[in-house]
């Protein structure tokens, strides 16, 4: 049987105008972002980096019932399984949000402020602790990350270690998950964003499905 899921706590006129100009610019894409986000996949900037991770999401059946996310680097094309320590994000989705609402959203919206955080010394976008949540346009609450997995989820992970891509429940631990690809795009210091590279809904036992396409933005604001 698997261990119980515990929450874990826890120059010139010219110039000088031209710089003006590109400012405000890029302060407007950013809101433009945020906003355009919650409706609608953001496109990258034009110098936006990507890569690949591994993505997954899981929903205990019993315990704390929020929806985990774990992100993790995806190596080369041969190391299908990569280790659970190279996970760089543990994030804890807000109580009540369901892989139902995920599914049916097809986007969910991370926005931190820069009020939480001491002015001078923001850090980097990802190691942000708390984060304000929207789903489908809708604000469900606030989402924390943790530093790495609770022996509970470790078990989890470690179960999921074979599935590359795929969505459905776990035998014997009642745990539905969602695991796939995510193409993780870096418009820049303050925005991030992770998309579902194959066509996988949430799991069909939790009133999920959807159309398999799946967003998650990360805003500093």
């Amino acid at each position: 049987m698997p261990p119980e899921i515990v929450p874990v706590e826890g120059a010139s006129e010219e110039a000088t105008y031209y710089s003006c100009h590109v400012a405000w610019l890029a302060w407007w894409n950013d809101v433009h972002c945020v906003l355009a986000s919650t409706f609608l996949p953001c496109p990258p900037a034009p110098n936006a980096k990507s890569a690949t991770v591994r993505g997954t999401l899981f929903l205990p059946s019993t315990g704390d019932r929020r929806v985990r996310l774990f992100l993790q680097e995806h190596g080369d094309a041969t190391d299908l399984q990569p280790a659970d320590d190279e996970q760089f994000l543990v994030l804890d989705l807000p109580s009540g949000l369901g892989g139902a609402d995920i599914a049916a959203a097809g986007r969910i919206v991370l926005e931190h402020q820069r009020q939480w955080a001491p002015a001078a010394a923001p850090g980097a976008l990802l190691a942000s602790p708390k984060w304000l949540v929207y789903c489908n346009g809708r604000r469900v609450g606030y989402a924390a990350r943790r530093e790495g997995p609770s022996d509970a989820e470790g078990w989890v992970l470690e179960k999921l270690r074979a599935v590359t891509a795929g969505a459905g429940r776990l035998p014997g631990g009642g745990v539905e998950y969602l695991r796939g690809r995510f193409e993780r795009i870096v418009g820049s210091s303050d925005a991030e964003s992770f998309h579902l590279l194959e066509p996988i809904g949430w799991p069909e036992v939790n009133g999920g499905g959807g159309d398999g396409g799946l967003s998650i933005f990360f805003h500093r604001i």
